[in-house]
């Protein structure tokens, strides 16, 4: 076995017997996010169960008792009908019976729809704790479709009785249907959603990156500012073992452990935002034709293990110049997170709409291709991704050999960072 996989089963062996870090990295992102996701799809279901109505009834017309008819009627609606001589004797009743949502029907209510005025239909949502409130939002919104479905049955019998043949077209001249247009095929779903699932992927990807180029790189920075720490990093130079062996086996360890932690919380991550997806009508994105093929998932890889690399390179030569370990994860910090933060750009704008300067800034920072690259994948266009992936070797291999070359000289051991002191 040749001294560099030697060295990198070394790295490699370190990492896993940090239970912490490997805490961190893979079970968090595999197990804690899907179970968080997981939680909020049962507070949607459990919002989405049977809404539990109060009604009072201050009207005597027949308005009135056909509103909660239509509420009995409903499904997932359990409708109960108190007494009370006002609305706080109602609402204290409501709460009792611990009821979501307390509709109160006015005096005037048949008396003004019988005149062609509008009735106006009182709703209280009932918070009796403080929580998501996602109950008592579903709820509210439930009755509020009731209500509107009764309110156009009614103007289509009113408009039916003026003479209207048709009540609908006179209701609702203008009609809408909305389809989107993705990679040239028409999906019969509207705008709308396809936005949200697309909003969802744009916000899960930057976040990823950030995560997997910070912590990826406090960790090479940490191992290299220990050993320095710890006068460690002479005995390792003092082997006989080139020092480009060295460098190459501490960084192909840590991007490994780098791009584990990346899949998982690609995958951690990918169902805890399916669980936000539950309103978007059970669209995916296979459904939209948008899928990461075999190929484009290798590229995609192979970009994000680039990245890794890259900000690795960055962190060990940064961390050559730091007296200690926390010395070394502040300046890596203030090197790395200016870099990555702008990333985050690209979760609410498209690069293609930026004017030139700032589109070919972004795509100078090797950080920002992963996304963009994702992207590109879900819409099967391999070119420029590959077009990506040659630039982020070409940064990578200077970031490597920049590194190769610091450790080959003795300022590994002598180079750091002064702070003027104040006298």
């Amino acid at each position: 076995m040749s001294d560099f996989w030697i060295l990198a089963k070394k790295e490699l062996k370190n990492f896993f017997r940090d239970k912490k870090l490997l805490f961190g990295l893979v079970v968090i992102p595999l197990v804690l996010l899907p179970i968080l996701g997981h939680a909020f799809t049962m507070g949607i279901e459990q919002a989405r169960g049977t809404t539990h109505v109060a009604v009072v009834n201050f009207d005597s017309g027949k308005y009135g008792k056909l509103l909660i008819s239509v509420l009995r009627n409903s499904p997932n609606v359990s409708v109960v009908v108190i007494n009370a001589s006002n609305i706080e004797e109602a609402i204290s009743e409501a709460v009792k019976l611990n009821q979501n949502v307390l509709v109160v029907i006015p005096p005037d209510f048949s008396k003004r729809l019988n005149s062609n005025e509008t009735a106006t239909v009182e709703l209280y949502g009932i918070f009796t704790t403080i929580s998501t409130g996602m109950k008592e939002s579903v709820s509210a919104g439930r009755i509020r479709a009731i209500l509107n479905v009764l309110s156009e049955g009614i103007a289509e019998i009113k408009v039916k009785n003026l003479g209207a043949k048709n009540p609908n077209a006179v209701l609702h001249p203008i009609t809408l249907k909305s389809e989107s247009v993705i990679n040239g095929r028409v999906i019969d779903v509207s705008p709308t959603v396809v936005s949200g699932i697309i909003v969802s992927q744009a916000m899960t990807i930057p976040i990823i990156v950030f995560m997997m180029v910070m912590v990826t790189s406090q960790m090479a920075a940490g191992a290299i500012a220990s050993e320095k720490e710890n006068k460690t990093l002479e005995t390792l130079l003092t082997v006989p073992v080139p020092r480009t062996h060295i460098v190459a086996s501490k960084i192909f360890g840590t991007a490994i452990m780098g791009l584990v932690a990346a899949i998982a919380y690609m995958i951690g991550m990918k169902y805890y935002m399916a669980s936000f997806n539950t309103g978007t009508a059970g669209v995916s994105l296979q459904q939209l034709g948008l899928k990461v093929t075999p190929l484009g998932g290798l590229l995609f890889a192979l970009a994000v293990f680039l990245t890794i690399i890259i900000a690795l390179s960055l962190a060990m030569i940064v961390a050559v110049f730091a007296e200690d370990v926390q010395s070394a994860t502040t300046l890596v910090s203030a090197v790395i997170m200016p870099l990555a933060f702008p990333a985050f750009l690209l979760m609410y704008t498209d690069i293609n709409t930026l004017s030139s300067v700032a589109r070919y800034v972004l795509l100078a920072i090797p950080f920002t291709h992963p996304i963009i690259d994702y992207r590109f994948v879900l819409m099967g266009s391999y070119r420029p991704v590959i077009l990506s992936v040659v630039y982020l070797l070409i940064i990578a291999l200077a970031t490597l050999y920049t590194t190769a070359w610091l450790f080959s000289t003795e300022r590994i051991l002598t180079a750091q960072i002064r702070w003027r002191k104040k006298k």
